[in-house]
Formats: structure tokens, C-alpha cells, sequence
């Protein structure tokens, strides 16, 4: 298994996250992987990053495919891989999730499984020369890039779910991953398999199997876990959040983190979101077990684990990512 990097510590600014990534790349991460909340803005730090950096390959997981139309993708990812000078760049597409895409981004969110499909397959329709593409949600006419990717460009599908899953094996080049338990990952890999067998389609060789670790490298367990809690117990009460981790097998917690976040107890929310749940999808403690953990992962199937440091400022940030730098 592959270890890449995550720039995206919560309260880090870019000028730091891309600092940080620098140094990761001399510390031997094979990559960066970035994601977009409401921080740095993806494609611009991306840039950013390329433009540093010297052999890491660039990875976006993920980007809503409702805020940003194919054309934008596809000049956004044209635009990264030109300033990769031809190392490879994977641009992972996702739903993301009603509060960002409606309320953040004044976009229609619905229906997420369509625009999804569409955004991937019109974004690398663009990257590959055709001038549009017809769909379900997407219908683009005229559009010719003038900038042109200059090394490989895979497109991924950000999923957490059976229908997303089976939409990344009937069109993606790879998956993102993200806050999954070690146990889980088998059946995500197995709904993969079925979405491409059900769309009569061999899964391209490489196929990439991406996930995004979220590590608080620690000797206090218990600071840990409350910072993966307050980070990350609002996300599990958005209904996709939510089905994806009653879908894990916590479906009483689900119920009683909905339940709790609709009447505004954050409490409530965080009991719910207790210890076995925390320890279950994040990496907590000191190195060498969050090693031990990694390695469940990569025998449970991730090809590429894109660490995401939790930590109260760049300086402690830089600090876990030399504590965890791949070994040779």
C-alpha cells in the first residue's frame, strides 16, 4: 500500500499545506491527495502544489460534481496536469452532500447518483477531445479545450455507499474512500465488483483503490478521540453520512446521532458518536500502532492511504508527518 498525503488539516492555511507537502515529498510520500470542504479551494492549491513539487503524483478526493460544471473540471484538471509536467493527476468526483451543495453552494443536490455519473463521464469525454456530451443532468455543446492535459488524468468516483460504489465500478477509473472501518472495505470492494459486472464492464487495469485516513498521532487517546469526535460527529448526522455508517453496522448510534442533531444536542450527538465508532474510522495513538492499523487496511484491499493530520497548528502538523513517513 501506497502512503500519500493528505493536505487538509483542519485550521492549516494553504501557503502551510503546501510547505507541508513539500516536505512530505522529500520524506518519500508518494503523493498528495487533496479535498475540498470549506478551506483552501482544490484546483488552486493543486496548482499550487504541482508547481513545488518534483515527483509526488496529485490526487483531488473529492470535489461535488454539482458545484462545478465538466467543462470546469476538465479545464481544472488540464490545468494540474500541465503544471505536473506529465506525472499523473486523479480528479475524484463526488456527491458530497445536501448542507454543502444546497445551502453552501446554492445548488440543486438531487438527484446526486446521476450528476455523479454524468460529471465523470462528460469531464473525461472534455479531457479526451470530444466537444460535448448529452446526460441525464448534464448537456454541454461547442466546448473545445484550448489547454490540454500533458500526462495521465484518471477520473474517480467518491463513494461510501452501495449505489455509489457500483456507480465507480461501472465508470470510474478508481474510488475514493473515506471513513470506512477496516471491516468494511471488503464489501465496498465487492460492490465495486458488482456495479461493473452489471454495466458488462472489465474494471480498467490499475484501478485505483484510494482512502483517506484521518490520524491524531498521540500518547493521549482520549484528547484523540475527542478531536475526531467534535471534527466529524456533525458529518455522521447528514443522511448520507449517516445511512453509510447504519450500512457499517451502527445502526442504533445512526438513529440516536439523526435523532440528536435534528433537536440541536451536541451532546446528544457526541454520546452516539462513542468510543468503539471513533476508534473504528480514524487513527488514534502513537505511530507504530496507527502503522499496525494501516496495515489492516491494505490487507483488507486500499491501494493508496492518504493520511490527514489532525493537530492544533502546521508545526505540530509537520511533526506527525515525520513520525509517519514511509519506511524504505
Amino acid at each position: 500500500m501506497e502512503i500519500a498525503l493528505s493536505p487538509t488539516s483542519i485550521g492549516v492555511g494553504a501557503s502551510d499545506l503546501a510547505d507541508l507537502t513539500v516536505e512530505a515529498e522529500s520524506l518519500g510520500y508518494s503523493a498528495a491527495w487533496l479535498a475540498e470542504v470549506a478551506g483552501p479551494e482544490a484546483f488552486t492549491l493543486a496548482g499550487t502544489i504541482a508547481a513545488r513539487t518534483n515527483q509526488m503524483a496529485l490526487g483531488v478526493a473529492v470535489v461535488p460534481a454539482a458545484t462545478r460544471s465538466p467543462s470546469l473540471l476538465a479545464m481544472g484538471a488540464a490545468t494540474v496536469s500541465d503544471l505536473l509536467g506529465g506525472r499523473s493527476f486523479s480528479l475524484g468526483i463526488g456527491a458530497s452532500s445536501e448542507v454543502i451543495v444546497r445551502s453552501w453552494h446554492d445548488r440543486e443536490f438531487h438527484p446526486p447518483l446521476a450528476r455523479v455519473k454524468d460529471s465523470v463521464l462528460a469531464t473525461r469525454a472534455l479531457l479526451r477531445g470530444e466537444r460535448g456530451y448529452r446526460g441525464d443532468t448534464v448537456s454541454i455543446d461547442r466546448f473545445a479545450l484550448t489547454q490540454k492535459a500533458t500526462g495521465p488524468v484518471g477520473i474517480y468516483v467518491g463513494a461510501l455507499g452501495p449505489r455509489m460504489l457500483r456507480l465507480a465500478g461501472a465508470v470510474g477509473d478508481g474510488v475514493c474512500l473515506n471513513l470506512m472501518t477496516a471491516a468494511a472495505v471488503p464489501r465496498q470492494l465487492d460492490q465495486i465488483r458488482r456495479g461493473a459486472e452489471d454495466a458488462s464492464r472489465e474494471l480498467p487495469t490499475g484501478f485505483g483503490v484510494m482512502a483517506r485516513f484521518h490520524l491524531v498521532v498521540t500518547d493521549d487517546v482520549a484528547s484523540g478521540r475527542s478531536m475526531i469526535r467534535a471534527g466529524f460527529g456533525p458529518y455522521f448526522a447528514q443522511p448520507v453520512y449517516n445511512r453509510f455508517l447504519a450500512w457499517m453496522g451502527y445502526v442504533d448510534e445512526a438513529r440516536a446521532i439523526a435523532t440528536a442533531f435534528e433537536r440541536g444536542d451536541r451532546d446528544g450527538v457526541a454520546g452516539a458518536f462513542h468510543d468503539e465508532i471513533v476508534d473504528a474510522i480514524a487513527l488514534i495513538g502513537a505511530p507504530g500502532h496507527i502503522r499496525e492499523r494501516l496495515e489492516q487496511y491494505a490487507a483488507a484491499g486500499i491501494d493508496v492511504a492518504a493520511l490527514s493530520f489532525h493537530a492544533p497548528d502546521p508545526a505540530a502538523v509537520a511533526a506527525a508527518i515525520r513520525l509517519m513517513a514511509p519506511g524504505p
